[in-house]
């Protein structure tokens, strides 16, 4: 039977479902676009009306999004003759690989600081009481990073009860949860992660500085000791724009016993 929550020391959860507003999904298109100099630089962005056509959306929500684009330095709107593009390179940013959730990270000129958000003793969320199989307390950490003083990815730890209390309570203020867990013995054997799409709610749009509703990489991995015991989950919400997928595979065999082999 699920335990009553104690206000004392458990924190209210939510998770909001909120849909990104549509003037900022499509100042993320043309943002792109303009980036990536789909638009020429010395001419003018197509009309208003053949935009608002092309995306589906009223003049009055398309006016929204150039003036937003114009704010952030994007474009420039010369009255009688057009919105003309900005190039911009520098903006390009750097990327993570999505390799998941075992690596760190860094961008090739910084690497990424990590600030403790939070470490709180709270009742079990269902969807991690499923994956640890147990619905007893968990210790919860919460991390946020960032590079060039930029957020960009929320990281949530959760630790079994039992084992968290085996561990250096001020080690996992500073150092990965997953370092502190081996220093005390423990033995990581297994990771199985999963990667999905979220949308941001209003406590994730606040510490990435995104619009709620923005969509977001959601990654989550299970770690078990060598006797398949629970260990930890860790759950991160990535900035998708500062992160891309990369690997590489090389072709073994030949005929029907060909297969691609990773390589990184």
């Amino acid at each position: 039977m699920a335990k009553a929550r104690r206000k004392t020391d458990i924190e209210q959860e939510s998770n909001p479902r909120k849909v990104t507003p549509l003037y900022h999904q499509v100042y993320v298109v043309l943002r792109d676009k303009i980036q990536h100099g789909e638009y020429p630089a010395d001419q003018p962005l197509p009309g208003e009306h053949q935009l608002a056509e092309e995306f589906g959306i009223s003049r009055v929500t398309l006016r929204h999004t150039l003036k937003n684009l114009e704010v952030d330095g994007y474009v420039v709107r010369k009255r009688g003759v057009g919105t003309f593009p900005l190039a911009r390179p520098a903006d390009l940013p750097d990327r993570y690989n999505i390799g998941g959730m075992l690596e760190p990270g860094r961008f090739h000129d910084a690497p990424a600081k990590v600030r403790t958000l939070s470490v709180r003793r709270i009742d079990c969320p269902a969807h991690i009481a499923k994956l640890l199989d147990s619905d007893d307390d968990v210790l919860r950490l919460q991390r946020l990073r960032s590079v060039n003083g930029n957020p960009f990815t929320v990281l949530t730890v959760y630790l079994p009860i039992s084992i968290a209390q085996q561990l250096d309570r001020a080690k996992l203020r500073k150092k990965a949860a997953l370092v502190v867990l081996e220093q005390a013995g423990f033995v990581l054997a297994r990771a199985d992660q999963s990667i999905t799409a979220v949308a941001a709610d209003d406590s994730a749009a606040q510490l990435l500085k995104v619009p709620v509703g923005a969509p977001l990489i959601a990654m989550s991995a299970l770690f078990t000791g060598k006797d398949e015991e629970s260990l930890a989950v860790l759950e991160g919400l990535f900035r998708p724009e500062l992160y891309e997928y990369q690997t590489a595979a090389l072709r073994e065999g030949n005929g029907a016993k060909s297969r691609w082999v990773t390589i990184s």
